[in-house]
């Protein structure tokens, strides 16, 4: 029987209020592991400051007691999800102590290429906009 490989659907969060977002406070408690990306748009001036991200991509792996059987999984695979937060349209500071539990927790393994300098940009954005605790990124690569 050969198998199919299906690409899970992206939920796009660009509201605290969108049963998305609902959806991704739901995954993220239950994942065990999650790969992480960060784009912003580039920086054409000589600033000091760093870029905001304007997009987070996340990969969540649900734990393996809480994935589907294999009848299921055939149809679709809801054992992984994929979210790309909207950060220029989220209020930054009703997603800070969700993001910082995901980064900080020992019991979710984060995947990321590069991420150090995501993380350091990421952290910078929360910061910029209130509400945030700074140092959001060292307290991370402790916890790392």
């Amino acid at each position: 029987m050969e198998t199919k490989n299906r690409l899970p659907a992206a939920h796009i969060v660009a509201s605290n209020e969108s049963p998305e977002f609902g959806r991704l406070n739901w995954v993220l408690a239950r994942s065990s592991v999650i790969g992480l990306d960060a784009e912003w748009k580039p920086l054409r001036t000589q600033q000091s400051a760093f870029p905001n991200v304007s997009l987070l991509q996340l990969a969540c792996q649900l734990r393996p007691e809480l994935r589907s059987d294999s009848a299921a999984a055939e149809e679709e695979d809801a054992s992984v999800e994929v979210f790309l937060l909207d950060l220029d349209s989220i209020p930054l500071p009703s997603i800070w102590e969700l993001m910082k539990e995901v980064f900080t927790s020992p019991d979710i393994l984060k995947l990321g290429f590069r991420f150090k300098q995501d993380l350091v940009y990421l952290s910078s954005t929360f910061c910029s906009h209130g509400g945030c605790d700074p140092g959001f990124d060292k307290e991370v690569l402790l916890k790392l």
